[in-house]
């Protein structure tokens, strides 16, 4: 099997309604239209859509191109085209629509809870570093002015919270580029070029250990139990994802898992011995191999997955938002204080 190298538009054309117009594609198909008329039919009723793209997509349709060439057009992912691909090769492409378009739904719904459970604790730091701006521009200069204008002496606790609002924004400053350079070093580290040694490094790394080793088990167990319900057998899967340029981790799970396999392992303590994989998915293997469907048991871990890395960031955000909370409230305190603070000096000063 020769490699796959899909390469698409830089971005999806339909935007919200992809997961809508494969939906519809495989209503249509399952009802008796054929892929042209049914192809022609929907690239028509999307307004999102510009009317020279339209014509362009009409044209290639009608001189036969395939489905898979038409989405990447559309701007979808490597991954829906990639099994939109073999599904026209292998058949049960009405199934594989279908179930293309709940993913994207289920996918977009992920990507919503995750900004929801994020979005709070990005405004209070905002809002944290905002008051930070305005309180060292306005209000602390004005009082040390009037401090100077009365010829008044500052309290040692009036000091003590100047210099504290004073070298905030710059402990912020430091901890936000801290945080930036923390990024860039993960996002440098996982596109190294040699695959293992990403592999090592990022799995010795606190946390991002955890939300990784979820990440590339939800897109094995989701990506290889898909296959496997569209009639695809292990070794078939296997060599897809050595030879895919979608996901080089993933490229790296089924070589490690053909050589254990070469060996006499079973999938399932193939699977467990992987130190990238959650070995609870080897349980769900097991029980596939038992029932023989195990296609359908790594859809349903691949759905448990998502919904640990939701529950994990979840309970980060839970944790981060007392400690900003803290923060900004011994930051208003700070504030009252040194504005109550020096108007009272100032009264006893003149009394």
């Amino acid at each position: 099997m020769k490699s796959m190298n899909i390469t698409i538009g830089s971005s999806n054309k339909l935007k919200k309604h992809d997961a809508h117009f494969l939906i519809k594609l495989s209503e249509l198909l399952s009802s008796g239209f054929t892929m042209q008329q049914a192809l022609s039919f929907l690239v028509q009723q999307y307004d999102i859509l510009p009317q020279k793209l339209k014509d362009s997509l009409l044209t290639e349709i009608k001189k036969g191109h395939s489905l898979s060439q038409i989405l990447k057009q559309l701007g979808y992912s490597k991954s829906i085209i990639m099994q939109v691909s073999f599904a026209e090769i292998h058949g049960e492409i009405i199934q594989n629509l279908y179930e293309s378009g709940e993913y994207l739904k289920m996918r977009r719904k992920t990507k919503s809870k995750i900004i929801k459970a994020i979005q709070y604790p990005l405004v209070l730091i905002s809002i944290f570093i905002i008051m930070l701006i305005l309180l060292n521009f306005t209000v602390i200069p004005q009082f040390n002015e009037l401090y100077s204008a009365m010829q008044a002496d500052k309290s040692l606790l009036v000091m003590i919270l100047t210099l504290v609002l004073n070298y905030l924004p710059h402990v912020v400053l430091i901890c936000v580029s801290c945080l930036c350079l923390f990024i860039l070093l993960m996002v440098l580290i996982y596109k190294q070029k040699k695959t293992t040694r990403a592999v090592n490094t990022l799995l010795k790394i606190p946390l991002i250990s955890t939300y990784f080793r979820y990440y590339v088990t939800y897109r094995f167990s989701r990506e290889f139990g898909y296959f496997l319900i569209n009639g695809l057998e292990v070794k078939e899967i296997l060599l897809l994802f050595k030879t895919q340029t979608i996901n080089r981790f993933l490229s790296h799970v089924a070589s490690t898992i053909e050589e254990e396999l070469l060996t006499g392992s079973s999938l399932a303590s193939a699977i467990e011995k992987m130190k990238l994989l959650d070995k609870r998915l080897a349980v769900f293997v097991n029980q596939g191999e038992y029932n023989s469907n195990v296609g359908k048991e790594l859809i349903i871990y691949s759905e448990y997955t998502l919904d640990n890395i939701l529950i994990k960031i979840e309970a980060l955000t839970q944790r981060i938002q007392p400690i900003i909370f803290l923060i900004l409230g011994l930051l208003i305190i700070c504030l009252y204080l040194v504005i109550v603070m020096p108007i009272f000096n100032m009264l006893s000063t003149i009394s």
